[in-house]
C-alpha cells in the first residue's frame, strides 16, 4: 500500500469513527483533516464560537486492516 492509499484508508475510518462517536452536530461540520505524521491525524470541525480539534493515531497491519483511537480533543476559541 502506497502512502496516499495509506493516508485514504486512515481518514475513512476516522471518519467512521466520528459518524460513531462524535455528538456535537450543530455547527460547520469538518472544516479540515490534517496529516501530522505518517500515523497522525487532527480533524478540524467547526462550530458556532469555536473549532473542535480530534487527534487521531492509527496502525495499518500487513493485510491492510487499519485501526484508529482517538488520542486527544481540544477547543480552539474563534
Amino acid at each position: 500500500m502506497n502512502a496516499i492509499e495509506r493516508s485514504k484508508c486512515i481518514i475513512e475510518a476516522i471518519l467512521a469513527d466520528i459518524s460513531r462517536t462524535y455528538s456535537q452536530v450543530g455547527g460547520g461540520g469538518i472544516s479540515a483533516i490534517k496529516q501530522n505524521s505518517t500515523t497522525s491525524f487532527t480533524v478540524s470541525i467547526s462550530q458556532e464560537e469555536r473549532v473542535d480539534l480530534l487527534t487521531y493515531e492509527a496502525t495499518v497491519d500487513a493485510k491492510g486492516k487499519v485501526s484508529v483511537r482517538k488520542t486527544g480533543e481540544d477547543t480552539k476559541s474563534r
